[in-house]
């Protein structure tokens, strides 16, 4: 019989209670308790869809490839023509519109590539059947060999090196195969269909083909395996015109399409069975779609939309708070940066102080003071070893530079206030906006700084206090806070050099809020003072599109110091004051159980 010394290579180790830092993986016996824990990641238990930038042009009945965060569309049908040549490009917080297709059409095959750098665009109507196949190098469209036969409304598996087309209106059962240079026509499908997704294969040895239309809407699955089309068990509802993530035969998702009505609903594949998921947040036909697995898919456009949706599954990793080492000083209202969780610097505070801790992953070590003692400052965000904060209670126009070593009095805002947010890479370049001045609550003024002096430059579109501020001088984001006459916000602003955009609100209204990230399109805001309570624990991720609720602090709190990123970050001191340090992680892991009685 196998033993656990046998499989492992060594024993299970007995601890009193738990050891102090396990190891993913990790088991040992917990002799308090009398139970055997193990260390695993925190997953999610369902999956979920979140809005995603939309496309230029909406449109349905294109073509599409990649995956989530790397995702290719082409042709269509617009709202305002029958074809389009309309290429985009997601990189998964933008779309941005690329080189043309050489011909107009829509209803392409759709399924064929596996980046948005290397794609085929096969068949479609211009109107009418065409065999014209185009091949997409991450910049240009070139005309390449055509199908055997014109086709539409088709789906396709592999890489422009490697693929499948199967199907089509008719509807037909042929299948081709690709081998880089020529199709070449091999074993039809067991049903014939037209308007189904591309089906799931890195190359053209396997695929999958599910759904469609015949003379009806069909639920029928069937699998390819290099040589014949085999069927399998059905979807769950007899539907067409969807969209798919589809890189392996074994793990997929479908989602919209039309049964009597345009659908939002999703289907996931194990290889085995479909299981009803989430539904998306609209209902959407002849739906764009992109993916790697039953867990990681995109959905875009459909009917004349623009709209994105992201999906992540069961089992996606998820991001927690854990305590991490307090601080010496116990502070609120103080300033922090650093571009990870590992190394941070937090300075300033309530009562003009003047302490500075600097953290190297492990313990928090006292180092030379602020000139000026300071809190509710602007700070940049970057690097810990070069920083700039600037401005402060008592209202101040003052602002030091750390070179790592000590603080050194620099050029001052042209507007003196405190409350104000701040952003930047480190003490050559930042950006200070909003805060209250004397006599004026709320202020939307924004100043850049160049490492020598502050220019002014275009305000916020709404003025404010004591909001949650991250990024760079060129790419900032500003975040809940204080407006007039003396309401909490869940405003959120972007600043792309020029100007500050407003974008989708924080889910919670809230002040005194704390945001961590290096740019405006991946951050997290936590904490703060809502209309509805003294203090929230709530959290929140920003994906350059949409803020959606994730796990809580483990103490609400507000005023709290910020350092890192929307996957790793610090949240430091806070209202008390206190001197408590919480740590954010993504992945996260928690100590699991096993019951030996």
């Amino acid at each position: 019989m196998a033993t656990y010394l046998g499989t492992h290579g060594s024993r299970i180790q007995t601890y009193t209670t738990n050891p102090d830092n396990p190891n993913e993986g990790e088991v040992w016996y917990n002799a308090t308790d009398n139970v055997i824990k193990f260390r695993a990641p925190n997953t999610s238990s369902t999956g979920s869809w979140r809005t995603g930038a939309n496309l230029n042009d909406g449109r349905n009945a294109g073509g599409s490839a990649g995956t989530r965060d790397a995702a290719l569309f082409f042709a269509g049908d617009p709202a305002s023509a029958g074809t389009t040549d309309n290429t985009e490009l997601y990189d998964g917080t933008s779309w941005t519109e690329v080189n043309n297709l050489n011909q107009s059409k829509r209803e392409v095959f759709t399924g064929l590539g596996l980046t948005n750098t290397a794609a085929l665009c096969v068949g479609g109507s211009v109107p009418g059947p065409t065999a014209n196949v185009e091949s997409w190098n991450g910049t240009n469209w070139t005309e390449v060999n055509n199908l055997n036969a014109g086709r539409t409304g088709g789906g396709g598996a592999g890489s422009p090196s490697s693929a499948l087309a199967f199907g089509g209106g008719g509807p037909v059962a042929n299948t081709e195969l690709w081998n880089g240079t020529n199709w070449t026509e091999v074993n039809n499908l067991n049903t014939a269909r037209s308007d189904f997704p591309g089906g799931s294969g890195t190359d053209n040895t396997s695929a999958i083909c599910a759904g469609g239309y015949t003379t009806a809407n069909v639920a029928n699955v069937e699998t390819w395996n290099g040589t014949n089309w085999t069927e399998v068990n059905d979807l769950n509802v007899a539907k067409r015109g969807l969209g798919s993530a589809r890189q392996t035969s074994t793990s997929s998702i479908v989602f919209g399409g039309y049964a009597t009505t345009s659908l939002a609903t999703a289907e996931s594949w194990n290889g085995t069975n479909w299981t009803e998921e989430n539904d998306m947040s609209a209902a959407r036909n002849q739906i764009g779609g992109a993916g790697s697995s039953s867990t990681n898919a995109i959905a875009f456009g459909g009917d004349t939309s623009t709209s994105t949706e992201e999906w992540s599954g069961v089992g996606t990793p998820i991001g927690a708070w854990s305590t991490s080492t307090p601080l010496n000083t116990a502070r609120t209202e103080s300033m922090g940066s650093g571009s990870s969780a590992e190394a941070a610097l937090i300075f300033g505070g309530p009562s003009s102080e003047t302490k500075t801790e600097s953290w190297d992953g492990s313990s928090w070590t006292e180092v030379n003071d602020l000139n000026t003692g300071r809190g509710g400052a602007g700070s940049s965000t970057g690097a810990y070893t070069s920083v700039i904060v600037f401005g402060g209670e008592p209202v101040v126009a003052n602002a030091e530079a750390w070179n790592g070593t000590n603080w050194t009095e620099v050029g001052d805002l042209n507007t003196a206030r405190r409350f104000l947010g701040g952003a930047g890479a480190d003490n050559t370049s930042a950006l200070g906006f909003g805060g209250a001045t004397p006599g004026t609550t709320f202020n939307a003024i924004t100043e850049s700084y160049n490492g020598t002096s502050w220019t002014e430059v275009n305000d916020l579109n709404t003025a404010r206090h004591s909001g949650g501020n991250t990024g760079t001088a060129t790419a900032a984001l500003y975040c809940g806070g204080r407006i007039p006459p003396a309401n909490r916000t869940a405003n959120t602003e972007i600043w792309n050099g020029t100007n500050w955009t407003e974008v989708n609100n924080l889910n919670e209204v809230r002040q005194n809020l704390s945001a961590a990230g290096p740019s405006n399109t991946s951050n997290i805001a936590f904490g703060g003072t809502p209309e509805s309570a003294p203090l929230t624990a709530k959290t929140e991720d920003w994906n350059g599109n949409n803020w959606v609720e994730v796990n809580d602090l483990n103490t609400a709190k507000g005023g709290m110091s910020r350092a890192g990123t929307a996957t790793g970050a610090l949240a430091m001191g806070g209202s008390g004051p206190t001197s408590d340090v919480e740590e954010w992680s993504v992945p996260s892991f928690s100590n699991k159980t096993i019951s030996t009685d």
